[in-house]
């Protein structure tokens, strides 16, 4: 803040009065801008703060002029000097007026009196004079000028080493390696404590190459990381005080590391290049009063540690990055060869790196590449496999080969082949890179002991064991017998009315199931019971049959079994018809049917077939024609055949009770498989006349949507 003091002297009295601070101000004569009193003394002490000049100009000056100002009189002092004593006008020939100058103090202070004598008078005329109007302002000092110190009058100067001045004052700061003073202009040099944590650096006595200064304690500490060991390259020139004949009485500096003085110099010999084997240096730099000398310079650096190169367990391991040598931090890779995995100790590893440490060695050993395994192959149902190379490995490219069970299964499979290889993934997969295996499928129609003979009506021949495996021997709900064959490992084709009787009760689905006995595998029936019987997962009766007696149409039924049954010689599904086989159902085509149905009266103890020729459409309904006496006629429609022989035959030859749900087939002599053309489905009598078949043709849909869904 700026402050104004003016004192008035005034017929002998002083009067004083401050004005208020402000960064600049006016400053008039008495009664200004009227004419100023005679007898007057008036004092203005003009303060700014520190660190600011006081400038002042007048603007209006109108003094008594006088020689030498002996009058009336304005005088400006500052800094304990005189800057002027002023009165008179503008163009006055006498008197000193201050005309456009401009007063500065060097100081923050200045002061201006004003005199008046008793009168203004000339030649017996008062003249009145109006004084003066002068504006003042504070100005900043530069107190780092180079001639500030002798402004301040200082004895020593105002900073050791830099000087800045900025508005309202100044302050000092130091040359690197010193440090300002407490009172905040003097500098000395900083070398305590001083930490050096690079790899690599420099350091030196303060000032070099120039002499250093007096009463110094420096303490210098290079601290790396562990791994690193530090190497002092002393540079030239090396200057330390020393005496001829006692060693580094005055000026020394002494080298320590891991804990021990390592070395102590001084003089002008080099030391040097010192190896310090260690990652933490500490350098004491101790200096007497006196002393010329220019010092030192360290130009220090740092080496990592080095680890052994690591050789690898095996030859199917792989090691990277491949070096002459491998230092702290540096880091390898182990990975393995297609079709082998790392091992550590019992553990498997995904990945594997390891780090050169401090102490020269590497943080993990080496892990061993082991050969992967794909583990046991999947079990083919009714099938095998077998190994190519050793038995029963399993390890990366070992090789298997799938079978099916011959010649009951043939094999499914989307690849050429059905040859699988241990992947570098540990999966088995064929040569299209796929992992499903083959799917071993029933074969149809291919018995071991195919019939060739024709037999005798009713009683026919005995099946042979492998004749026809297809067949199944059913007992139903309430004690009732029936048939029906086998056409797919879990599938069983049977006509309707064996699971729901014409003339009965329709009984619920679900108790008829229950009380279901499935036998096959075998020609006599004593040994198929001692073999068990199938259970019954679902039975699906055609939606379109119906219980009335003289109404056989969609004699159809399909039994799903909750296992699936194993193909041999005694156990193979019939093939169904498609539509290539519609040729098969011309007149006179021979067809063989096998039950153990009534034979001769009795119930057959073993499984017994029949050949019978197919009758064209018009013979089956003139002959049912001659038969529909009564008021409820049999109804014959396209999803029926007839075979056998009319009642006015020689040959009595026939399929009976108990034989129904079995098949009728026929084979295809392309191929050699045997097909089912029908179901035994109804008749009037056993051995009176033709028989009728559910014409299986006309409900491969069907079946095929059943078994699907």
């Amino acid at each position: 803040m700026f402050q104004v003091l003016f004192w008035i002297f005034t017929c002998g009295l002083v009067h004083s009065a401050p004005t208020q601070r402000q960064y600049y101000g006016q400053i008039t004569s008495p009664n200004y801008p009227n004419p100023y009193p005679n007898n007057n003394i008036s004092v203005w002490n003009i303060a700014v703060p520190e660190g600011f000049h006081v400038k002042l100009n007048f603007w209006q000056f109108d003094l008594e002029p006088s020689e030498a100002c002996n009058y009336d009189y304005v005088k400006v002092s500052a800094d304990k000097k005189d800057l002027g004593r002023y009165c008179g006008q503008v163009g006055s020939k006498v008197g000193n007026h201050p005309s456009q100058r401009e007063f500065l103090s060097r100081g923050n202070r200045m002061k201006l009196l004003f005199n008046s004598d008793f009168s203004n008078e000339e030649n017996g005329v008062t003249i009145f004079y109006r004084g003066f109007l002068a504006f003042y302002q504070a100005v900043d000092m530069d107190e780092c000028a180079p001639d500030a110190d002798q402004t301040n009058h200082a004895e020593q100067p105002l900073c050791d080493h830099h000087c800045h001045n900025y508005i309202g004052g100044y302050f000092c700061s130091c040359q690197p390696g010193y440090q300002l003073q407490s009172d905040q202009r003097t500098c000395k040099a900083q070398c305590m404590n001083e930490l050096f944590t690079e790899a690599e650096g420099y350091i030196s006595s303060p000032e070099y190459p120039s002499p250093y200064p007096a009463d110094l304690r420096c303490n210098y500490s290079i601290h790396l990381e562990k791994g690193l060991s530090i190497t002092l390259k002393f540079l030239d020139p090396f200057e330390i005080d020393d005496h001829q004949q006692v060693k580094c009485p005055y000026d020394t500096l002494q080298i320590y590391a891991k804990g021990n003085r390592i070395g102590k110099y001084c003089g002008r010999q080099n030391p040097g290049i010192i190896d310090t084997q260690s990652h933490n240096v500490d350098l004491l730099f101790l200096t007497d009063d006196s002393g010329d000398s220019r010092g030192w310079k360290i130009h220090y650096t740092s080496e990592r540690v080095r680890c052994p190169v690591p050789v690898v367990r095996d030859k199917f391991s792989i090691l990277k990055p491949q070096q002459a040598e491998y230092r702290l931090h540096d880091y390898i890779l182990v990975s393995c060869k297609t079709g082998y995995k790392l091992m550590e100790d019992d553990k498997e590893l995904r990945s594997f790196t390891s780090v050169c440490q401090h102490d020269g060695t590497w943080h993990r050993k080496l892990p061993r590449c082991e050969i992967v395994s794909c583990g046991k192959p999947k079990k083919l149902e009714n099938g095998k496999y077998t190994y190519k190379n050793l038995p029963n490995e399993n390890t990366y490219q070992s090789v298997v080969k799938y079978q099916c069970n011959e010649p009951y299964y043939s094999m499914v499979t989307k690849s050429d082949n059905a040859t699988y290889s241990c992947s570098a993934q540990r999966l088995w997969k064929d040569s299209k890179d796929l992992e499903a295996i083959p799917d071993c499928l029933p074969v149809c129609g291919k018995p071991d002991m195919p019939v060739t003979g024709i037999g005798r009506i009713i009683g026919g021949h005995e099946a042979k064991h492998g004749t026809f495996p297809w067949q199944v021997y059913l007992r139903t709900f309430g004690g009732g017998l029936g048939g029906g064959a086998l056409i797919a490992d879990r599938w069983i084709l049977t006509a309707a009315h064996v699971i729901h009787p014409k003339g009965n009760a329709k009984q619920d689905l679900q108790r008829i199931m229950d009380n279901t006995e499935i036998y096959l595998g075998h020609t006599e029936v004593e040994e198929l019971i001692k073999l068990g019987n199938y259970a019954v997962e679902n039975i699906f009766v055609h939606q379109d049959y119906t219980m009335d007696e003289y109404n056989y149409n969609n004699d159809i039924a399909l039994i799903k079994l909750s296992g699936s049954v194993t193909m041999n010689r005694d156990a193979m599904p019939i093939c169904l018809p498609d539509s290539s086989h519609n040729t098969l159902y011309s007149d006179r085509q021979l067809g063989y049917v096998s039950g153990f149905g009534v034979t001769e009266n009795k119930i057959a103890k073993n499984l017994r077939y029949v050949s019978l020729p197919i009758a064209s459409d018009r013979e089956c309904r003139n002959y049912l024609a001659g038969k529909n006496t009564t008021n409820h006629p049999y109804m014959f429609s396209e999803n029926m055949f007839c075979a056998g022989f009319p009642e006015t035959g020689k040959i009595r030859q026939d399929s009976c009770q108990g034989d129904s749900g079995g098949v009728f087939t026929t084979e295809e002599l392309n191929t050699n498989h045997w097909i089912a053309m029908g179901i035994v489905s109804w008749g009037i009598g056993c051995g009176k006349g033709y028989g009728f078949y559910t014409k299986l043709i006309n409900y491969r849909d069907w079946m095929s949507e059943v078994m699907k869904n």
